[in-house]
């Protein structure tokens, strides 16, 4: 990885390598979560009702010789949305910001997946390190249809396959007093021009363990060696 960063304003000083202090809370509510408990830990099961999470950090500059000064702020909300006959939606809302002039890997790292592995909590047609943000919004949405088209389906109905849809935005911006901090601005790419967006069909529940997406990148198609349709699979467990 490519940190290099300029310590002056002429630019003429360069550093590779940084060292960070600093302080996270982390808070979350969820209305009437239910759990099943044990001796040792418990699983949750959820709740009927959104459940918000925040994540604050504090970065401390010359505190255990950390070398910058910089806050962060995530918020995130997910629920489940019921849609009966048609099955239910689940969906999370995120949105986040950096204050500070700070290295590249500080900043926000829109998380992408290169594998063959449907990544549930990424961007599964985005590159790894492809963008990068110091404030964002990002959307994801899965509908689970549970049936509705394939049991209509004879030979499908017996098989008990599931069919799924999804999308995937995120909007973000890179402001210059960041993008100017790094001294090699070709790794990554800005959201700042627009939204990046992809979108895919699957099937869930094949053999009670495995599900398969089919999914196309919709945005930003002219970056360099990226794809625009992929095929990712997975493995759950349906009860």
């Amino acid at each position: 990885m490519d940190v290099r960063y300029f310590t002056n304003e002429d630019k003429n000083l360069v550093k590779n390598t940084f060292q960070t202090t600093q302080l996270s809370v982390f808070m979350r509510f969820a209305y009437r979560e239910k759990f099943v408990a044990g001796k040792v830990d418990r699983i949750s099961l959820g709740s009927e009702h959104p459940i918000i999470q925040i994540n604050y950090t504090k970065g401390i500059k010359g505190f255990l010789e950390g070398d910058f000064d910089y806050q962060k702020l995530s918020i995130r909300v997910d629920d489940r949305l019921k849609l009966n006959p048609f099955g239910y939606t689940y969906w999370v809302l995120s949105a986040g910001k950096t204050w500070g002039k700070v290295p590249y890997p500080l900043l926000e790292i829109h998380p992408g997946n290169e594998t063959y592995f449907y990544d549930y909590a990424a961007f599964n047609m985005m590159n790894f390190f492809e963008f990068v943000s110091d404030y964002y919004l990002s959307g994801f949405a899965t509908h689970h249809f549970d049936g509705f088209f394939l049991d209509k389906i004879p030979l499908l109905r017996k098989l008990k396959w599931r069919e799924v849809a999804q999308v995937k935005a995120v909007w973000g911006q890179l402001q210059n007093s960041n993008l100017n901090l790094q001294a090699n601005q070709s790794l990554f790419y800005s959201l700042n021009k627009k939204p990046y967006v992809e979108a895919g069909v699957g099937v869930e529940n094949i053999f009670k363990i495995l599900r398969v997406d089919f999914l196309w990148r919709m945005s930003y198609l002219e970056n360099p060696n990226i794809s625009k349709f992929g095929i990712r699979g997975s493995f759950q467990l349906t009860f």
